[in-house]
């Protein structure tokens, strides 16, 4: 039984009340929510299907459904009559709100105007159909020319293109579609315009005038404060010179809370212009203070000028009335955004779609019916949603329909809203936190959550510090309180670490290194500093808290970015270095080279007359054209574009360059090839036929990282699948896809390929981490500058405001921004640096043990000087932090001398641990390189399993050569899922090679799965799975687990249902399977290591390559262990079938035992065949 905190069993436990719970970064709400809902369910006698519970991610909703699933089967072992709420479960609202929203269209189709056959289309086709309905709308306005549309134009057009124009109408179409009723709410605000008389009582004024007020104030405080210094020094004179200006920023503040505000603006343009300049006596004092004294007064003056400027570029009630002027172009715009969605609505209507906005807005207008929203008032007597603060006033308007007076249960919290760029609204979290009372007898009432029991109490202390002062409405009710406690001395304060990149001493060897390089290389010591350090974990082991000890490895590791912008040169860097890392980058996808070529290829196919692809396409290894070779043509032919040059030259007859213009004229007429097969093949074949008739599916698996290279080439394969499912199939229609999904900056990532359990260091955005917990968290980009909305857009809507336009003045030429404009702009800023305060406080809650914050600054001391005077405060993450101490300036030419050798500084040559000399030695092994020449008659390499096949002598070891030995660790040589098809064995000749490889996922579709196959699928499942979470889950793990592989691309459904997940708990609970996950504990077992070794075979040296299934430690000994999914027949005994298998594989754990020993210097003790069919290990060699 868990300890519950009060406030936790006061969650768990009030009924009868809506309930908004703020739970802290690490409070255990889900372990809470699960809670209270398991009580409902097996206490109180609530049907699960009576409950509705919302979250914002399917990842959330499987997770949360899996926990109330295992809990409430245990509570069934007692209580059988449970049995039928687990039966229930599987129908029960567990979702995220999209799915909910799906669930009710489709009960009440028919009560809006949407053919119940339906599909949801995703943010790629959305931006096609986008592109195509502004197009359409525009040329129809185009046709009309009514003379409103001609002045928008003319306001916002340009001469170029439409661009300006569509993303006007885009951007408020996809602000106002968050809104419960998007377009009276538009008509609304643009009708504001034509009257602006009650403007001054408005949002918009009221935020503007708390605006003018709290930055005057400020102004105040900075010239009081340059005042107050020169008192302290004893500088009377001067301070008393300063007396008129001070009164002038104190007269300012007054004006701004009177019927005087409209004189601001002139009173700013009279400040008076007193120096300060110090006699003999009082000189050497005020040299002292003179630089503080002025960078105070300094930032007073930047305050008042920025708002004469924003504000008050003329008198106040003038740009109030000037507001009319924008009513025609807003109401125009009103038409435009209104007929563009209903072109857009007519296109998904016809391919019977819907996107994600219209699934919210048709479920509203659903449950606007009475019949529909009461039959879900009925329905679900308990609401709950998770991450309340990501909230949109849509959903709060879909929850109001469907809860009653006392059912809701919110938790959240908004000092982790990040998700402004959603359109969710923390002010709805706000507004319930400020208004729901805290006594106990109302029918409402806040819980704060605040205890911590993720990250040390030296972090949480920390993080207190800095937010305090920074974060609006952090007061004690928002503290982090320690959850754990800890014994022994392990807690690593958080530390900063700045590099100054214009240090007049920086060595010559790296001041041609980028910013961002250098950071690089201080965040690769700190990883090698921390990597085998020892930290302890408070940890629910059979209800009781245990304090257990672990070592930090590059899992435990992620780098936090605000953006991915950085992290190419952060992977080349660590790679450079020997540190396996990863990004989780969901945006690069398109950047990479293998599909730039790939899509350079089919543009070539759809129109050779490209120069640019054209020559990517020869340069490529599809046709192997060197630099020279490209000269060349233009030498052979300067005249035209450069394809008319290339097929001038392949059209040559005689030449006295025959054997170039024959590789120009076999580059035709492959292109000619493949140009009749598009025109003739569904697209989807082609592609994939393409790729491999190219060779360059298999080119570019021999590049560095080139399973990640071909997973990306399989997943544009089953884009062109997707694209031909909406109803095309031409390869210029796909290319347009493409280049729409581009344009419109559809986030597209690279395929996934790692798990979880992966030894990796991690890096990803700030926002990806949300709902994560990493041991060491390094917040990378601390000194780079924030980008907050420009003034590049000429019309903004927001919510409250209304619109903002800019005003043209076509006859002068001059355009002028309208007060709205300049308001909401300020809005957006003060949106966007609380939205940063908040994602700087995700980031730092995500470290358990250890948090470092990195960055670059120019000059050091300047950067110190500015942010004690408030010239940062916005400008970078610095700036949101507090003091920030000498101490944190990096020796910069240490990173220099950098080596990533481990050794803790507590510890000699001789105590490193022996786990730290294998990693050294492996990694050794990992990187070797054949020196030798391959023999003529022979392959220079094998796999183990063809040589295990071999009727052959058993190779002998070349101890010698491999002394210097390498295992080819390196992925990116064979991807594993290649190397397991077909029994794991490539095979490679000198004249040919036979391979057999990944294919797309849509040709994976109901194919039937081989036996070797099979076998590949189970050893995938084995290296993914985290070992020691299947003994505190058991199977209900594994299946989750292999959930999360199909959810990520890395397995398919079908594979999936090709095996037994029970066979592979079988294996976990038998004796072999509790030994590997005690040394999975332990820290001693290594799984799929990959190798390399240098053989005498059939009389001449050739390299053998294999994967080691897993071998882990007992004492100073190795154990080995190979999965076998070989079928053995039933009807023979099992001795016999043993014995058979023995004989089949012992030549291969022969020469698995010879890698492993080289690589550890340990005697391996046992070696073990697992069968996964029988559920038996078989012991090959002692």
């Amino acid at each position: 039984m868990p300890n519950w905190t009060e406030k936790q069993k006061q969650t768990i436990e009030e009924r009868d009340k809506n309930i908004l719970v703020a739970a802290a970064a690490g409070s255990g709400k889900t372990a809470v929510l699960v809670e209270r809902i398991k009580k409902m369910v097996t206490e109180e006698n609530v049907p699960i299907n009576s409950m509705l519970i919302v979250t914002f991610t399917n990842a959330a909703a499987s997770e949360m459904r899996e926990k109330i699933r295992k809990a409430l089967k245990k509570k069934a072992a007692d209580f059988p009559e449970l049995k039928n709420q687990l039966d229930l479960l599987p129908g029960a609202n567990i979702s995220t709100f999209h799915s909910f929203a799906l669930e009710v269209i489709r009960q009440f189709s028919y009560e809006i105007d949407l053919d119940p056959d339906f599909s949801t289309c995703d943010e790629s086709q959305a931006a096609v159909l986008i592109e195509e309905s502004l197009d359409e709308l525009l040329e129809k306005y185009y046709e009309e020319s009514s003379p409103d549309f001609i002045e928008f134009l003319d306001w916002y057009g340009s001469e170029k293109n439409n661009d300006g124009i569509k993303d006007i109408i885009r951007k408020i179409h996809k602000t106002i579609m968050s809104i419960p009723d998007p377009f009276a709410s538009l008509r609304e605000k643009t009708d504001e315009l034509k009257n602006p008389e009650n403007f001054k009582h408005t949002a918009g004024y009221q935020f503007m005038m708390g605006l003018i007020r709290d930055d005057l104030n400020k102004a105040f405080t900075f010239s009081k404060d340059a005042q107050e210094i020169l008192f302290e020094m004893g500088l009377d004179r001067l301070a008393n010179l300063m007396q008129g200006e001070v009164d002038f920023y104190n007269t300012l503040n007054v004006m701004a809370g009177s019927e005087k505000i409209n004189r601001v603006g002139d009173f700013i343009k009279d400040k008076p212009g007193i120096i300060l300049k110090a006699n003999k006596t009082e000189k050497d004092i005020y040299d002292e203070i003179k630089d503080i004294v002025s960078a105070k007064r300094k930032a007073a003056g930047k305050i008042t000028e920025g708002i004469a400027k924003k504000f008050f570029i003329y008198d106040i009630d003038i740009r109030i009335d000037d507001l009319k002027k924008c009513y025609p172009a807003a109401k125009t715009l009103y038409k435009l955004v209104v007929d563009f969605d209903c072109i857009f609505h007519e296109k998904k209507a016809e391919r019977k779609v819907v996107d994600f906005s219209d699934i919210e807005h048709y479920c509203y207008e659903v449950l606007k019916s009475d019949e529909a929203s009461g039959f879900y008032r009925q329905k679900f007597r308990h609401i709950f949603i998770d991450e309340y603060q990501d909230t949109s006033l849509l959903q709060e308007a879909i929850i109001g329909k469907i809860s009653g007076e006392n059912n809701l249960f919110m938790v959240g919290d908004i000092k982790q809203s990040i998700y402004k760029f959603r359109l969710a609204e923390p002010e709805i979290f706000q507004h319930k936190y400020e208004n729901y009372a805290k006594s106990e007898e109302a029918m409402s009432m806040k819980i704060d959550l605040n205890r911590n029991f993720r990250s040390k109490p030296v972090i949480l202390d920390w993080i207190n510090d800095r937010f305090k002062d920074t974060m609006n409405g952090y007061d004690e009710d928002a503290y982090l309180y320690h959850g754990k406690e800890y014994s022994g001395d392990y807690s690593f304060e958080p530390e900063l670490r700045l590099i100054e990149t214009s240090s007049e001493n920086i060595d010559e060897e790296l001041k041609d290194m980028k910013a961002a390089e250098l950071e690089a290389l201080e965040v690769c010591q700190l990883i090698m500093k921390n990597l085998g350090r020892e930290y302890e974990a408070v940890e629910e082991i059979d209800g009781v808290s245990v304090a257990v000890k672990h070592k930090i490895n590059f899992r435990d590791m992620v780098i936090l970015m605000r953006s991915l912008t950085t992290a190419g040169i952060f992977l080349d860097t660590m790679k450079r270095y020997g540190i396996p890392c990863y990004a989780d980058d969901s945006e690069s996808y398109f950047d990479t080279i293998e599909i730039n070529v790939f899509m350079n290829l089919l543009k070539v196919m759809d129109n050779k007359y490209q120069d640019i692809p054209f020559l990517s396409v020869l340069r490529s290894e599809i046709f192997g054209f060197t630099t020279d070779e490209l000269a060349k043509v233009r030498v052979l032919h300067n005249e035209g574009s450069y394809v008319e040059a290339f097929l001038s030259v392949a059209d040559r007859i005689e030449s006295s360059e025959m054997e170039f213009t024959d590789k120009c004229r076999s580059v035709m007429e492959n292109l000619e090839k493949w140009k009749a097969q598009s025109l003739s093949m569904p697209l989807s074949e082609f592609v994939w036929n393409l790729l491999l008739d190219t060779g360059y599916y298999m080119a570019v698996g021999a590049m560095p990282n080139g399973g990640q290279r071909q997973a990306n080439l399989r997943a544009l394969c089953d884009k062109t699948r997707s694209f031909s499912e909406s109803g095309q199939s031409s390869l210029y229609g796909f290319l347009q896809y493409i280049e729409n999904v581009k344009k419109n900056k559809v986030k597209t990532g690279q395929v996934k390929l790692l798990g979880e359990n992966d030894n990796v260091v991690r890096i990803m955005t700030i926002h990806k981490s949300k709902g994560l917990e990493f041991p060491m968290v390094i917040c990378a980009g601390m000194g780079r500058k924030l980008n907050y909305t420009k003034a590049s857009d000429k019309v903004v809507f927001h919510k409250d405001i209304g619109i903002g336009m800019c005003i043209e003045d076509t006859e002068r030429g001059i355009e002028n921004k309208s007060i709205n404009y300049d308001i909401i702009m300020s809005r957006f800023k003060k949106e966007e640096v609380e939205e940063n305060i908040r994602v700087l406080y995700v980031a730092f809650t995500r470290a358990k043990e250890k948090l470092y914050l990195t960055g670059t600054v120019n000059n050091f001391e300047k950067y110190l000087s500015d942010k004690e005077n408030g010239f940062t405060s916005e400008l970078n993450y610095l700036g949101i932090l507090g003091k920030i101490p000498n101490s944190a300036l990096v020796d910069i030419n240490a990173l220099r001398d950098f080596e990533l050798t481990y050794s803790p500084e507590n510890e000699s040559d001789e105590e490193k641990s022996a786990a730290e000399e294998e990693l050294n030695k492996v990694g050794k092994i990992l990187s070797y390189e054949y020196p030798y020449k391959n023999a003529l008659n022979m392959r220079s390499k094998y796999s183990v399993s063809s040589i295990n096949k071999s009727a052959h002598k058993p190779a002998v070891l070349k101890s010698e050569a491999l002394e210097d030995g390498y295992l080819a660790g390196d992925e990116t040589y064979l991807d594993d899922k290649e190397f397991r098809i077909a029994d794991r064995e490539i095979l490679i000749n000198n004249s040919s090679f036979e391979i057999n490889f990944p294919i797309p996922d849509f040709m994976l579709e109901e194919r039937k799965i081989g036996p070797a196959e099979k076998g590949t699928i189970y050893h995938k499942v084995l290296e993914k799975l985290d070992f020691i979470r299947v003994k505190k889950s058991g199977l209900s793990y594994i299946e989750e687990a292999v959930q999360n592989l199909v959810e990520k691309g890395i397995l398919s459904k079908n594979e999936v249902c090709a095996i037994s997940l029970k066979k592979i708990m079988t294996f976990f609970e038998s004796e072999l399977g509790n030994r590997i996950i005690s040394a999975d504990e332990q820290g001693t077992l290594r799984k799929e290591q990959a190798f390399n070794l240098l053989l005498e075979y059939n009389g001449e040296e050739v390299m053998v390559q294999g994967i080691i299934d897993c071998y882990f430690e007992e004492g100073d000994e190795v154990v080995l262990v190979d999965y076998k999914t070989n079928r053995i027949d039933p009807e023979k005994d099992f001795d016999t079938e043993a014995m058979r298998m023995k004989n089949l594989y012992r030549q291969q754990l022969s020469l698995y035992k010879q890698a492993v020993e080289l690589a550890t210097s340990k005697q391996v003790k046992q070696s073990y065949l697992y069968l996964l069919s029988a559920g038996r290990e078989i012991e090959v060699l002692r």
